[in-house]
């Protein structure tokens, strides 16, 4: 299958570099100011699976038709990079990797059912453009109304699939975990390691997690809570979020409302509000 990826951030630099390296040809959508600076190979800077480069081809405006298009922008920069998509891309899967969920609605507006669910779990963060470390021995990602085609191409990446037919699952089940670990991170300045040291902000998280699931029963995808909760607290301490490193940088606007919106638009979130609030505070 031809590959673009829109958004050549960490996400999408790590998924790039794995499709690239697997021989199934790759094009990234880059702005214009991050192509000027792209070497035309992406680095791949890891401890634990080892450095790699490889090619991939990049472009600020696609103009010709893939099969798979990867939406790996965060949600504030949705809106102007889908601009870069030109009227040529007509039958490709488009494949959104985004925190949250109103990119669906957003996404389909311009390209109908072809939209489907996806979620990613990984730890990339990128550097200079090009660039990009990536954190975890893990990839996975889980699609709604894919086909066994694109997960093959995954698998033979070395990146998990799971396919389900079931989105409302796959963007609420992300949300439930990501929602708590991010707000409570940002609030922390730090890692998950650095929010357990904090009694009151532990609990505020394990609350906001809980009312998490509370949304997402709300909209038909039961969650269960106390395994969410337990499943927070078995995470390793040096996990980190994107969230928190973007307000470090300083990065704005922030995924805050992406991530907090659909809960608190479900109402009965007290947790969720007040951590909204420390992260306001902190600079989200």
């Amino acid at each position: 299958m031809r590959h673009a990826i829109l958004g050549a951030g960490g996400v999408g630099l790590a998924l790039g570099a794995a499709l690239a390296r697997a021989g199934h040809p790759v094009t990234l959508v880059m702005r214009e100011s991050s192509r000027a600076a792209y070497s035309g190979t992406i680095t791949v800077h890891s401890r634990l699976k080892g450095g790699s480069a490889v090619p991939v081809p990049a472009v600020d405006r696609l103009d010709e038709d893939v099969e798979a298009l990867w939406v790996t922008v965060k949600a504030p920069a949705l809106d102007s990079a889908v601009r870069r998509i030109g009227p040529a891309v007509t039958s490709a899967s488009v494949i959104p990797l985004l925190n949250g969920i109103d990119h669906i609605d957003v996404l389909r507006a311009r390209f109908g059912p072809r939209v489907l669910a996806g979620a990613i779990r990984i730890e990339a963060e990128r550097g200079a453009p090009g660039e990009v470390t990536w954190n975890s021995l893990f990839a996975s990602v889980e699609l709604a109304g894919a086909d066994e085609a694109l997960r093959a191409d995954l698998h033979a990446s070395g990146i998990d699939c799971e396919l389900t037919d079931d989105p409302a699952k796959v963007l609420w089940h992300k949300l439930t975990l990501l929602l708590p670990l991010a707000l409570a991170t940002t609030v922390a300045a730090g890692t998950l390691g650095v929010v357990r040291r904090d009694p009151a902000l532990a609990s505020l998280m394990c609350e906001a997690t809980r009312e998490a699931c509370a949304a997402a029963a709300a909209h038909g995808v039961p969650v269960d809570a106390e395994a969410s909760v337990r499943a927070l607290r078995a995470l390793p301490g040096r996990t980190d979020t994107s969230l928190r490193r973007d307000v470090v940088a300083g990065v704005r606007p922030t995924e805050l409302d992406a991530i907090a919106g659909p809960v608190l638009r479900h109402g009965a979130a007290p947790s969720v509000a007040e951590l909204v609030r420390l992260a306001r505070a902190a600079g989200a």
